[in-house]
């Protein structure tokens, strides 16, 4: 479905429970993810599967907004979610754990725009992208390890 994928994996010293209860509370993802301004209309915790809430994203100055809808949640190990508004993406997080820690592992698949010009734009799009998801993950790594 998506043409496009970011993939990054990284070691984290917590247990997957912490990692997974951590990513899978809107409320924090804030703390850790470079642009997102905030999440909002969030039901009950914890998410389900069908959980939906919005968003407010900055990118180049701009603010998107867009909704989030929860696709998959097995704790401690899986946590699936689509966004809808600006770019669509579908995110697939896994958490296995490894010596004491987390194997945390990320794919954001995506589709490119059509027309050369929003290709070229594309690149750049890309580019700050996949640093934003390293920064997230360096975020959440040294987050938890903290609190460890």
């Amino acid at each position: 479905m998506y043409k496009e994928k970011i993939h990054f994996e990284i070691e984290i010293n917590a247990a997957p429970e912490k990692v997974f209860d951590f990513l899978t509370d809107p409320h924090n993802i804030p703390l850790v993810l470079p642009g997102l301004i905030e999440n909002s209309n969030i039901p009950p915790l914890p998410v389900k599967v069908g959980t939906k809430f919005n968003f407010k994203y900055q990118m180049f100055g701009v603010v998107i907004n867009g909704e989030t809808v929860i696709d998959k949640v097995e704790r401690p190990s899986a946590y699936d979610f689509t966004i809808s508004g600006g770019v669509d993406s579908k995110w697939v997080e896994r958490m296995t754990g490894k010596n004491g820690g987390t194997h945390f592992t990320l794919d954001v698949g995506y589709n490119s725009p059509q027309s050369w010009i929003d290709k070229i734009k594309l690149d750049v799009v890309q580019k700050m992208n996949q640093g934003n998801v390293e920064h997230y993950l360096r975020n959440i790594k040294t987050l938890l390890e903290m609190q460890s």
